[in-house]
C-alpha cells in the first residue's frame, strides 16, 4: 500500500493521520467542500490557497459590501479562520499564495515552481488538492501545477484527489469524479473502480479506487458549521451536496484535451474564460517547464 493509499484508508476508518500532508486548494472554502469532515483528522498538514479569493473585478466583493477587493481577501481569510475552528482543525498550517481569484491560469509555471519549491521543504508523503474537471479554472490551474511540479521532482510525493464539482447534462454534480478512463466522452461519473489507461501516473492496468466516506451524522453537523462560516459564499456551498467526500489516486491528465465534452461549468459563468483559453495557457506553461 503506497502513502497515498494509506492516507485515505486511515481517513475512510475515521483514523488520525500522522502522516505529513500539504492541501494545495484553489479558494478559501474548498478544502471544506472536498474534505472538510476529515481536516481533524490531520495532524501533520498545511493548507495551501492558491488564490485569495477576490476577483479583479470587484463584483463580488461589491456585492457582499466591501470597499475594496483587499478588505474581501481578507473576509475570506477570516472566514477561513473560523472555519478551521469551527471543524476542529485548528491546527492546520496555512498558507496563501494570493494569486488574484480566476487568474491563476495566468501564472501557471511560476505556480509550479512555488510548489515544487515549497514541497521540497515540505517534504509531504502527499498532496491533496484538487480533480481536473472543468468546474473553475482555478481548480484546474492548482491540478496542474500540483501535477506538473510533483513530475519535477524526485521521488514526488503521491497526489491524493478530492471531489469537488463539474458540469454535466446542463447541471452542475458535486461530490463525483468525472471518469478516468476516457476524459473526452460523457458518461456515468464515479465507478466504484476504474481503470487507467496506459499514460497514467500508476501502472497500466492497475486499478484505482474511488473511496466514498458517508458522513455520520456527527460529522455532517460539523462539517456544515464550517460552512456556516463562509457567510459570503453560502449561494455556491448550498448547492453542493455536504453528505458525502470522496477521495482518490489522483491519474495522470493530459491537461492539453477537455476533462470532458460538452460546456464546462466556468463557460457558463460569464467570466469570459474558455476551455480553450485555459487549455491554450496550460499548452504554454508544459512547453515553458519542459513538460511538453
Amino acid at each position: 500500500m503506497s502513502a497515498g493509499e494509506r492516507i485515505i484508508a486511515k481517513l475512510a476508518a475515521r483514523q488520525p493521520v500522522a502522516e505529513r500532508v500539504v492541501i494545495v486548494a484553489a479558494h478559501p472554502d474548498d478544502e471544506t467542500i472536498g474534505l472538510g469532515a476529515q481536516l481533524c483528522r490531520l495532524e501533520d498538514a498545511l493548507l495551501l490557497h492558491v488564490t485569495d479569493g477576490a476577483p479583479r473585478d470587484g463584483r463580488d466583493a461589491a456585492a457582499y459590501g466591501f470597499a475594496s477587493l483587499r478588505d474581501y481577501a481578507a473576509a475570506r481569510r477570516a472566514e477561513l479562520a473560523a472555519g478551521l475552528i469551527a471543524g476542529g482543525a485548528e491546527r492546520l498550517r496555512t498558507l496563501c499564495l494570493g494569486i488574484v481569484d480566476q487568474e491563476a491560469m495566468r501564472h501557471l509555471a511560476d505556480l509550479t515552481h512555488r510548489l515544487r519549491d515549497l514541497f521540497e521543504r515540505e517534504r509531504p508523503q502527499a498532496v491533496i488538492t484538487h480533480a481536473y474537471e472543468g468546474g473553475h479554472p482555478d481548480h484546474d490551474s492548482a491540478a496542474f501545477a500540483v501535477h506538473a511540479a510533483c513530475y519535477l521532482m524526485a521521488p514526488p510525493p503521491e497526489i491524493i484527489e478530492m471531489a469537488l464539482y463539474h458540469r454535466r447534462d446542463g447541471h452542475i454534480v458535486s461530490g463525483e469524479f468525472l471518469p478516468t478512463a476516457s476524459r473526452r466522452k460523457p458518461g456515468p461519473t464515479d465507478p466504484p473502480v476504474e481503470t487507467l489507461t496506459s499514460g497514467s501516473r500508476l501502472s497500466p492496468g492497475r486499478e484505482i479506487r474511488c473511496v466514498t466516506v458517508e458522513l455520520k451524522e456527527e460529522e455532517l453537523r460539523r462539517k456544515q458549521r464550517m460552512i456556516d462560516c463562509f457567510t459570503t459564499q453560502r449561494w455556491l456551498l448550498r448547492q453542493l451536496d455536504a453528505t458525502v467526500e470522496r477521495l482518490r489516486i489522483s491519474p495522470d491528465y493530459d491537461f492539453r484535451a477537455p476533462p470532458h465534452s460538452g460546456e464546462l461549468h466556468y463557460e457558463t459563468l460569464g467570466w469570459g474564460i474558455t476551455g480553450a483559453d485555459w487549455r491554450r495557457a496550460a499548452a504554454e506553461a508544459l512547453t515553458e517547464l519542459g513538460l511538453d
